[in-house]
C-alpha cells in the first residue's frame, strides 16, 4: 500500500461480496425464470415477444460493461488522474462481461426454433432473396415467395447483405466479439489488481498503458460491428453509418450513471469513504452531462440525414417509430431522454449534491433502457399498431439481467481491494480539484 498517503479507510469488499452474488443469482434466477415460464410457453408470437425483450435485457447489462470496459482503457490512454479511485470499481463492472455474454448466447437458440424468428434476414436464403429480387420475371411462383417475405419492402437490399448477414457468420462475430471483451477485461482487472501488492508498480502501469491504445481501436470496431449485429441487423433492410457510435454514447453514458450509484452504495456501506469524494462524483456529473449531450447530438444526425436523404430503405425505421404505438415512446424519449436531463445536468449544483445526482443517475439509466427498447422491439411489430407493447415478461427480464450484471461484479469484487492502492497516480486523484 502507498503508505505517503496515509490511507486509512476501509478498501475491501468484505462480506459484502458473497451478499450481493447471492443477490444478484436470487433475482437472476427469479427475473429469468419468470420471464421465460410467461414467454416460451405460449404461442409463436408470444415466444418472438420473449426473445425480443431477452435482446433489450440484455444489451442494457451489456451496454454497461462495455462503457465501463471504455472507461477503464481510456483513462489508460490519457493519463488521466480523477478517476483512480473509481478505476477499479470500473474494472469490477466491465468483469461482468463474461456472465452477461454467456447468457447473450441464448440469442442464438431462436435461430434453432422454426416458431421464432427474430433476424428475419436468416430465413432469406440466397436463392430466395434471388428469387424474390426477381419476381417480375418468373410469375405466379416468385410472386408468393415475395408475399411470404413482405417484412422485407427491398429485398434485393437483403440478397446483397447476404456475404455478411447469414447465420454462420452471425454465431462466428457474436463469439468473438465475447472472447475479446472477457479477454480485454481479464487482463485490465489482472494487471491492476496486481498493482496492489506489486513492490513496483510501474511494470504493470506500463504494460497496461501499451496495451490500452491498440484496445481502443478493438474495442471501437467490436462495439461498432456488434451494435450492428445485434440491433441494426433486426431490420434487415434498415442501415446507419453512425449506429455503432449512437449505441457507444448510450454505453458510456449508462457506465457513468452507474458508478455514481456504485459509489453511493459502497459509501452508505462504509467502504470508500475517503477517496471518493464531490470532486470526483462532479467529474462523474460532467461526463453524464457530456455524453448526454453526445448521445442526442448523435441522434439527431442520424434522424436529420435520414430525412434529408429519403431514402425509403432508411426512413421507414423511423415510420414505424412514429405510428400510433410508438409515436408516445419517441416523444418521450426527446423530452424525456434527452431535454430533460440535458437541462438537470447543466446546473453545478445537481453535479455536486451527490444525492441528487445519484438520483439522476438512476433516472438516465431507466432513460437508456427505454431508448434500448425503442431500438428494438419495433422490429417485432413491423409498424403494426397495438395497444401495449411493455409488459411483465419485459420487466421480469430486465430483473433477470441485472440480477447477472450484479453477480458478475460481485463474484471479482471479494478478491483484491477496491482501490488500486499502489497506482502512482493515486495521490494526485485524492488531491484532484474541480474550478
Amino acid at each position: 500500500m502507498n503508505s505517503n498517503l496515509n490511507l486509512t479507510g476501509d478498501y475491501q469488499a468484505g462480506d459484502l461480496a458473497p451478499r450481493m452474488k447471492r443477490f444478484g443469482l436470487i433475482l437472476a434466477v427469479l427475473g429469468l425464470g419468470a420471464g421465460a415460464a410467461m414467454g416460451l410457453t405460449g404461442d409463436a408470437d408470444t415466444k418472438t415477444h420473449f426473445w425480443f425483450a431477452y435482446l433489450v435485457a440484455f444489451c442494457f447489462a451489456l451496454s454497461i460493461g462495455l462503457g465501463a470496459l471504455f472507461f477503464t482503457i481510456v483513462g489508460h490512454v490519457v493519463n488521466t488522474h480523477w478517476n483512480i479511485s473509481l478505476r477499479r470499481i470500473a474494472e469490477l463492472t466491465m468483469s461482468s462481461l463474461p456472465v452477461v455474454c454467456l447468457f447473450g448466447l441464448g440469442m442464438l437458440l431462436p435461430f434453432f426454433d422454426h416458431d421464432v424468428e427474430i433476424w428475419q434476414w436468416d430465413s432469406m436464403t440466397g436463392a430466395e432473396s434471388h428469387a424474390v429480387e426477381h419476381a417480375g420475371e418468373h410469375g405466379a411462383e416468385a410472386q408468393a415467395l415475395s408475399d411470404q417475405l413482405d417484412h422485407a419492402e427491398h429485398q434485393h437490399i437483403v440478397s446483397k447483405k447476404a456475404a455478411y448477414l447469414n447465420r454462420n457468420g452471425f454465431i462466428f462475430r457474436l463469439l468473438a466479439y465475447f472472447l475479446i471483451w472477457a479477454w480485454m477485461a481479464r487482463f485490465f482487472l489482472g494487471k491492476s489488481a496486481a498493482q496492489d501488492t506489486a513492490g513496483d508498480s510501474i511494470d504493470n502501469v506500463l504494460s497496461m498503458k501499451k496495451v490500452a491504445a491498440p484496445m481502443i481501436l478493438v474495442f471501437a470496431l467490436t462495439a461498432s460491428f456488434a451494435s450492428f449485429d445485434l440491433i441494426m441487423s433486426l431490420d434487415e433492410t434498415w442501415f446507419s453509418t453512425i449506429f455503432g457510435v449512437y449505441f457507444f454514447a448510450g454505453s458510456f453514458l449508462a457506465a457513468n450513471c452507474w458508478l455514481v450509484i456504485a459509489s453511493k452504495w459502497l459509501q452508505a456501506q462504509g467502504k470508500m469513504t475517503d477517496v471518493i469524494n464531490k470532486e470526483h462524483y462532479h467529474d462523474l456529473g460532467k461526463w453524464m452531462f457530456a455524453f448526454t449531450f453526445f448521445w442526442g447530438y448523435i441522434a439527431f444526425s442520424q434522424f436529420m440525414l435520414i430525412w434529408y436523404a429519403n431514402i425509403p430503405e432508411e426512413t421507414h425505421f423511423y415510420m414505424f417509430r412514429f405510428n400510433e404505438t410508438w409515436q408516445g415512446w419517441s416523444n418521450a424519449l426527446l423530452f424525456a431522454g434527452f431535454l430533460f436531463p440535458f437541462v438537470a445536468l447543466l446546473s453545478r449544483h445537481v453535479k455536486r449534491s451527490t444525492n441528487v445526482l445519484r438520483v439522476m443517475a438512476f433516472y438516465v439509466l431507466a432513460m437508456h433502457y427505454l431508448d434500448l427498447y425503442w431500438l428494438i422491439m419495433p422490429n417485432f411489430h413491423r409498424g403494426e399498431v397495438i395497444d401495449n407493447p411493455f409488459g411483465l415478461v419485459e420487466i421480469a427480464l430486465l430483473v433477470g439481467f441485472v440480477g447477472l450484471f450484479i453477480f458478475g461484479v460481485a463474484r471479482n469484487a471479494g478478491k483484491q481491494s477496491l482501490l488500486p492502492v499502489n497506482d502512482p497516480l493515486l495521490g494526485k486523484c485524492l488531491g484532484h480539484k474541480n474550478l
